[in-house]
């Protein structure tokens, strides 16, 4: 939609600037979220607010948005933002089956060529 593709034209990563700069990572640079299961790229954003060893990814993203111009991207693969499909399911609620989306082992580098 390009109304909130207006608001967010790119997938993004939340990450304390203090995790950031120990990995080589500024502002704006592409990095890869990896995980056990799987990996996605984003845009880092620092918010100072968040505990160091926290990240809060985006999720959901592969759609190109031809109003805006914008790129899509692929929803498998190495080259995806989809961060959904880096969580495994593993570990499901015996009672709902719901997967851990909000509470998922991973490690953000700097992404090569973003």
């Amino acid at each position: 939609l390009p109304s909130l593709r207006r608001h967010e034209p790119d997938p993004s990563v939340e990450i304390h600037p203090d995790a950031a700069e120990a990995r080589g990572i500024s502002e704006g640079d592409w990095v890869q979220i990896a995980t056990p299961h799987g990996a996605a790229r984003a845009k880092a954003k620092f918010k100072k607010h968040l505990d160091p060893r926290v990240v809060s990814a985006t999720a959901g993203w592969w759609q190109s948005c031809a109003d805006l111009d914008l790129p899509g991207f692929d929803a498998l693969g190495s080259s995806t933002a989809n961060f959904n499909t880096a969580v495994g399911n593993e570990s499901s609620d015996p009672i709902s089956g719901s997967v851990p989306h909000r509470s998922y082992l991973c490690e953000v580098s700097l992404l090569g060529g973003g």
